[in-house]
């Protein structure tokens, strides 16, 4: 298996096309896992509108998984990050040294980390990649 990523945003609508099937099932499976946080119609009017960008993971032409990322730029410090906050398909995982494009794109794009939302099974692979867990998020249901 060959894994790459791929930035689509100056994909012509086609070759996306050719994914669609896949990267909704991908989608599916993840509002299934997270319904109180992510509703593909949102993900894919922000995809449309520029504020995230869809990289595709491919082994040669075929659909491995998706990745969305979106940066963040903090108006009173100047600071920029750009954050991968989806990752949905298959070899997961695996794909982790893919990072590498994400983080170039970023540092294209004038920004100054790269950080990445994730479950916390995601801490070894990442940490292979030299990224370290600064946070954790804690939720009680109040309802």
């Amino acid at each position: 298996m060959t894994l790459d990523i791929h930035l689509t945003s100056d994909w012509a609508p086609e070759r996306i096309a050719r994914y669609g099937r896949q990267i909704t099932a991908s989608m599916q499976q993840m509002v299934a896992r997270f319904p109180k946080d992510i509703e593909i119609k949102s993900l894919m009017r922000e995809i449309l509108a520029g504020e995230r960008q869809l990289w595709l993971i491919l082994d040669g032409e075929e659909y491995v998984s998706f990745v969305l990322t979106e940066i963040k730029h903090n108006q009173a410090t100047d600071h920029r990050t750009i954050m991968v906050t989806v990752l949905a398909g298959e070899d997961g995982l695996d794909s982790t040294p893919l990072i590498e494009k994400i983080e170039q794109y970023g540092r294209d794009k004038g920004c100054h980390e790269c950080s990445v939302l994730g479950r916390l099974g995601w801490k070894r692979a990442l940490a292979k990649q030299g990224y370290g867990a600064e946070l954790a998020m804690f939720r009680k249901g109040l309802t």
